[in-house]
């Protein structure tokens, strides 16, 4: 691989960070080390736009400002408070992780990667995103923001691979300074760069929720938030569904551990 000049690697470094000092987003969960705030705010972001999350996030930790809290927590109640980030057995995953660090880890959050992927809803981008924004661990993570940051700076083609591309990554990684490199990445891109990256796909596309199955399942936790179990023709009714359609959707719920489904009743798990 060839080496990017340490002049030109000092340079971008320098213009990003500087846009970061002077114009960089003021978000809750930047104002915090806390490894529990910051996983709760990494898995929420999860293919959910900031705007969206935010409030959503202040209102959880608040309701559960710890690993212990949250571990107590049922799975209606991480639902509900959940409502309107979508992608719901994320929800059910912080439960299952909360009860993890209390019971595995007493409480602390472990800052090892390989501990961290054996951790539920924790694969290896979300482990190196910890360690990052917890514990400033001079790491890389590339997400759809940060690659197209990459790409248009050096002006590589969109065909490059995601191996290459992290190997650029790590050598414009300032290795004391990660958690800001990383914040400053996402930030020159969705506020530097929006019109001029347009160009450059993401590297996968989310499909259309009207008249999806993902529709469907938010209607069924929807109901389950407010009924003990549900029928398979109430939510076909409410949304002008087939019930094939329903049965489609609640499946793909139990595989996720939210819900079951006992022929034509659904429940929470």
């Amino acid at each position: 691989m060839k080496k990017i000049p340490k002049k030109k690697v000092l340079m971008l470094r320098g213009r990003i960070l500087r846009f970061y000092r002077l114009h960089g987003r003021k978000l809750p969960f930047r104002d915090t080390t806390d490894p529990y705030k910051i996983a709760v705010a990494e898995i929420m972001l999860q293919q959910t736009q900031v705007d969206r999350v935010v409030p959503v996030y202040l209102a959880w930790i608040k309701k559960w400002p710890n690993w212990r809290s949250l571990s107590h927590a049922t799975n209606k109640q991480l639902l509900g408070m959940w409502s309107g980030l979508g992608y719901n057995r994320r929800a059910i995953n912080l439960g299952k992780l909360a009860k993890s660090v209390v019971h595995a880890y007493g409480g602390k959050f472990p800052d090892d990667p390989r501990l961290l992927q054996q951790l539920p809803g924790i694969g290896p981008y979300t482990a190196n995103a910890l360690l990052i924004f917890a514990f400033n661990k001079p790491l890389i993570t590339v997400d759809t923001n940060i690659r197209r940051v990459i790409l248009h700076e050096l002006n590589l083609p969109a065909s490059t691979s995601l191996r290459r591309i992290e190997q650029v990554a790590w050598q414009l990684l300032p290795r004391r300074r990660s958690r800001d490199w990383h914040n400053a990445l996402m930030d020159y891109s969705r506020l530097a760069l929006p019109n001029r990256i347009e160009r450059i796909p993401a590297l996968s596309k989310q499909s259309k929720f009207e008249g999806s199955l993902r529709q469907i399942r938010g209607e069924i936790v929807r109901q389950l938030i407010q009924h003990k179990y549900i029928t398979i023709s109430s939510v076909a009714n409410k949304l002008n569904r087939t019930a094939e359609d329903v049965i489609k959707a609640a499946n793909g719920l139990q595989k996720d551990g939210v819900a079951t489904r006992i022929r034509e009743k659904i429940s929470l798990l």
